[in-house]
């Protein structure tokens, strides 16, 4: 399949908002971008039927994997579906599907291949682990995660995937687990193995908080994880906000604590915005959803809030990346109002 580079041109990246939730059921269909200094502007496109859970950028591609689909009886259900957006003509491409209906899984990108890490559908939890390959567009199961989990992270950091926190059979989870498909097994391994044992995933130091649906970034060589739940009520089908931000360093397999957020959250969204990590949207653990953008200044490890405007509706669920627009593209935004 013709998958070459789709690098364009531009003056910078535009921070983009793929998708989201507006309270428990819409789906915001359109792309909102933070184009020119600090104003939001909407691109509209094609409406894709799904509501994702993942987001993934190849050769300045966006991929949007599995999540939840609107059935026929009208409810939600875990979705194999996966798209492709070409910011070149703003459309959107049907993906070979995932073998599996995923939603409340983890990806991450490693040279050619996307890979999709566990997750659950509302009968089963998966440890299964597939991966994507861009130039076939076909999908493989590789060697699994070492339990069933769902509301993980995921992020790729030296070319190995980082998987951390989630919900396991019995727990909110602290767990980091890399990924290295240097040490993958073979096609017969992988396809028999029922009981992980591998050497392609390895433990490392835990997180200082078990937390699930929180956000993790990559940034100058370290992970950043923000926000989340710590604790699911399961009989009162409650939970309790996680507002603490951590950072890994990987040579010394260590985690930090760091400024907790002004405003927990967790369903939000990520970014790197000019030498700034910011935060987007989500559901606040005040129960309302976020319109709001919080900024967090690695070197300093402080939060500032304002510095960006909000965004023009409140969002849960939201999938954030930086993506290069060709300008005939961006001629046809609009201002939010």
């Amino acid at each position: 399949m013709e998958m070459k580079s789709n690098l364009i041109r531009s003056a910078k990246p535009q921070t983009a908002v793929f998708r989201g939730m507006i309270g428990h059921s819409m789906v915001n269909s359109k792309i909102l971008l933070l184009h020119k200094p600090r104003v939001w502007w909407e691109l509209e496109g094609p409406l894709v039927p799904l509501r994702p859970d993942c987001l993934a950028i190849v050769n300045n591609f966006v991929f949007l994997l599995g999540g939840e689909e609107l059935g026929p009886d009208g409810e939600f259900h875990a979705s194999s579906k996966v798209f492709r957006y070409d910011p070149r003509q703003n459309s959107w491409l049907r993906m070979a599907d995932m073998s599996v209906p995923r939603s409340e899984f983890a990806v991450g990108v490693i040279g050619r291949y996307v890979y999709a890490v566990a997750g659950r559908t509302r009968d089963e939890t998966f440890y299964s682990t597939e991966r994507y390959d861009i130039i076939e567009n076909k999908w493989e199961l590789v060697d699994p995660y070492p339990v069933n989990k769902y509301g993980h992270e995921g992020t790729v950091l030296n070319n190995k995937l980082f998987i951390t926190g989630g919900i396991t059979s019995s727990s909110t989870s602290k767990q980091v687990c890399v990924f290295d498909p240097s040490k993958e097994g073979t096609v017969e391994q992988r396809t028999r193995r029922t009981q992980v044992l591998t050497n392609c995933w390895e433990n490392k130091c835990k997180m200082n908080y078990a937390r699930c649906f929180h956000k993790m970034i990559s940034y100058n060589g370290k992970l950043y994880v923000f926000g989340g739940v710590c604790v699911i009520l399961r009989a009162s089908f409650g939970s309790q906000g996680c507002p603490s931000t951590e950072v890994y360093d990987p040579d010394m397999d260590q985690w930090t604590i760091l400024a907790y957020m002004p405003i927990g959250r967790s369903g939000h969204g990520v970014a790197v915005l000019d030498n700034q990590i910011i935060v987007l949207g989500g559901l606040c653990y005040n129960g309302h959803y976020s319109d709001s953008i919080l900024t967090f200044d690695p070197e300093e490890n402080k939060w500032k809030e304002d510095e960006f405007p909000r965004m023009p509706c409140k969002l849960d669920g939201l999938q954030v990346c930086s993506l290069h627009f060709p300008e005939y593209v961006l001629e046809h935004v609009k201002r939010c109002t």
